[in-house]
This record gives structure tokens, C-alpha cells and sequence, in this order.
């Protein structure tokens, strides 16, 4: 409000009005007056901006409910994809149950049902409980505040990657990322501040679970090249990073993926004869 007093009340700039009184007419060197023009000018911009500043302020409250609503409808959809998904690992489950059922009838069957159920866990598309080793992953402390900007002291999609590959490269039957099962088809992507598995935003501190022999995971694991690398970000830039033994983890099944199917490629035919 002081800016719009001063615009209407000071009309003529000071500096222009220092040089005319410099320069002024006549004895005394009275100051010539601003014209009849430049006064309406400065009327019509401090009245723009009048009108600017009020319909800022009648339509920021109007903003803040569409925001409001807006983080509230995607929360409620968030909720019922998480419902819904629950639902769908249950009936998943209960099929699998009455497939084994009917398949345990015959030897045959029971060989197949077994064949199945490796196949289902190699896929990711049945939930897997066993031992195994847990990896955390976290960012330097108070990187909130004072990060910066900088990458140094944040996990990064890279460092998921890594510790990821590093775990099956070590024996693990089956890997999650904070309840986010991995496939051959899965991705950890950064976008902005946030990763994303499996097109799902996680949030640290990360927890990588591996289900598997854990002795012979995390002896593998822990002379890796990547836990080597992880240890020294750990020490130069303060991340989190740790792994133990657990002797039991619950890892969900992945949603169950759209099957593709290669087809050959047709011969080209020979047109318009050889080069």
C-alpha cells in the first residue's frame, strides 16, 4: 500500500523534480508544475495496479481451495487404487490356492503346480516370505534444509539401481523396494525430487529387501563394488546406508504384467531386381 500512496501522492519522479527545481525560472527558482497528461498517466497506472492487487487478492483463496481439492481428490484416488489392488492380490492368492487343490490330485499335477510356483516367483507375480538380507538407504541427515540443491548428500535412482542389481547379482530369489516388487520389467526412475518404482513414488529412507540364502547374499553383497561405493558415500557425504540379516521378510506380489508376443518378421520381397 505505501507504493500506491507514494504513486499518487508523488506524482513526479524526484529526480525530475530536483533538476527542474535546478534549472527553475525566473527568481526563487520556482518548479514547474507536471502537466495535465503525465498527472492522468500516473492516475491510470496507480489505478491498474489498484485493480491488479485486488483481483490477486479476491482469487488467491479461490486458488488455494482448487489446490486443496485438487491434493485431496488424488489422495482419495491413491486410497482406492491401494484398495483395489489389495482385492486383486487376494483373489490372485485364492486361485492360486485352488489351482493347487485341483493339481494335487495326480503326481503330474503336483509337478506342475510346483512348476508354477517357481515360475510365478521368478516372475514376481506371487507374494514370496522367506529369509533374507534388508539394505537401507537414506539421505544425509538435514539435507532437507540444507542440501542446497545438491546431489551429493540425496539418494538417487542410480544408487537404488545399483544396490539392485548388486542383490541379484548375489542370489536373490526375489527383491522389493519399500513394498514395491521387482521384475524384469520394472524401472527406478527420478523424476524431480522424487523415484519412482515401478511408476510409484517412494520416499526414503529406502528399504531394499532381499529374500534368499542370507548368509551367502550378504557375503556376496558386502564385497561388491556397489557396497564398497556406498560405504564411501556414506563416510564423505553422510548418507545412510546399512544391511543385515533378517530371518523373515514378506515381500508382495508385482501387478501382474500384459504378456507380448514376438511374431517374425516377414521376408522382404525382392522388388525391381538387384543392385
Amino acid at each position: 500500500m505505501s507504493l500506491l500512496v507514494d504513486l499518487s501522492s508523488s506524482s513526479l519522479d524526484p529526480g525530475y523534480a530536483e533538476a527542474a527545481a535546478r534549472r527553475g525560472d525566473g527568481p526563487g527558482g520556482a518548479r514547474p508544475r507536471p502537466g495535465p497528461a503525465l498527472a492522468l498517466g500516473v492516475l491510470a497506472a496507480t489505478l491498474l495496479i489498484v485493480i491488479a492487487a485486488v483481483q490477486a487478492h479476491v482469487r488467491a483463496p479461490a486458488a488455494g481451495r482448487t489446490r486443496a481439492d485438487l491434493a485431496a481428490s488424488v489422495t482419495r484416488q491413491a486410497h482406492a487404487v491401494d484398495a483395489l489392488a489389495h482385492e486383486v492380490a487376494g483373489l490372485r492368492a485364492a486361485v492360486g490356492r485352488l489351482r493347487d487343490t485341483e493339481l494335487a490330485g495326480t503326481a503330474t499335477g503336483a509337478q506342475l503346480s510346483a512348476r508354477i510356483r517357481a515360475e510365478e516367483i521368478a516372475s514376481g507375480t506371487a507374494a514370496v516370505t522367506g529369509p533374507g538380507v534388508e539394505v537401507t538407504l537414506g539421505d544425509a541427515p538435514g539435507n532437507g534444509a540444507t542440501g542446497g540443491g545438491s546431489t551429493r548428500n540425496r539418494v538417487l535412482d542410480r544408487d537404488l539401481q545399483a544396490v539392485v542389481n548388486a542383490l541379484w547379482a548375489a542370489g536373490a530369489e526375489a527383491v522389493a523396494v519399500d513394498g514395491q516388487r521387482l521384475t524384469a520389467s520394472s524401472a527406478i526412475r527420478q523424476a524431480g525430487d522424487a523415484i519412482l518404482i515401478n511408476f510409484t513414488p517412494v520416499s526414503g529412507p529406502y528399504r531394499v529387501q532381499a529374500v534368499g540364502d542370507p548368509v551367502a547374499i550378504e557375503t556376496a553383497f558386502a564385497a561388491s563394488a556397489t557396497a564398497g561405493l556406498m560405504r564411501s558415500y556414506s563416510q564423505l557425504y553422510g548418507l545412510r546406508f546399512d544391511y543385515s540379516r533378517e530371518t523373515e521378510l514378506r515381500l508382495p506380489a508385482a501387478a501382474e504384467e500384459t504378456l507380448r508376443y514376438a511374431h517374425p518378421v516377414p521376408s522382404p520381397t525382392a522388388r525391381g531386381g538387384h543392385r
